[in-house]
């Protein structure tokens, strides 16, 4: 018998074993992550415990992540006055201000951590025009439908921070 073919399942079954070891822990948490989130709170957490309602006490927002690993993330403080006009480009300074301050929005792709407690957001477009080509960790937990993202320490308006963002699974 030919020695190749001989040793051929042998080497199958290696390879297949290395596979599975290596994505066995991620697949799972990767594939509980994928769907259409709602934000339901997005908390500044300062170095003192105190916390500040980043987009006000009933945020809107929207989290996507699919199997193929894009996502899409979009933030927004509700009630925001209105510019008056259509034509976003023709808001008033202070109007364009507030819309910027009290919007975030960035798409990418992102990747679970072989530990599955990390999701690293690789952005390539986004409001905040200094965030695209980044590279964001976001800690996660997943339970009964929610999921918490939390941002490591960061500046956030000026103070260190973390962002602590809660979100319930829409579909």
């Amino acid at each position: 018998m030919n020695t190749t073919v001989r040793y051929l399942p042998a080497v199958v079954a290696v390879i297949a074993a290395s596979a599975l070891a290596t994505a066995t822990p991620v697949q799972p948490v990767r594939a509980a992550l994928v769907g259409t989130w709602k934000l339901v709170s997005d908390k500044q957490i300062k170095p003192d415990g105190s916390s500040v309602d980043l987009y006000g006490v009933s945020p809107l927002g929207q989290l996507i992540y699919d199997a193929e690993g894009h996502m899409s993330v979009h933030l927004l403080m509700p009630d925001l006055p209105k510019c008056g006009t259509q034509d976003r480009r023709k808001c008033s300074d202070a109007a364009a201000r507030a819309a910027f301050d009290n919007y975030l929005g960035y798409w990418g792709h992102y990747q679970v951590s072989p530990d599955g407690k990390t999701v690293v957001h690789t952005i390539e477009g986004a409001s905040a025009p200094d965030w695209i080509g980044t590279s964001q960790a976001r800690f996660f937990e997943l339970k009964d439908g929610t999921l918490t993202l939390t941002t490591p320490m960061q500046m956030i308006g000026g103070v260190q921070s973390k962002a602590v963002l809660v979100w319930v699974r829409q579909r």
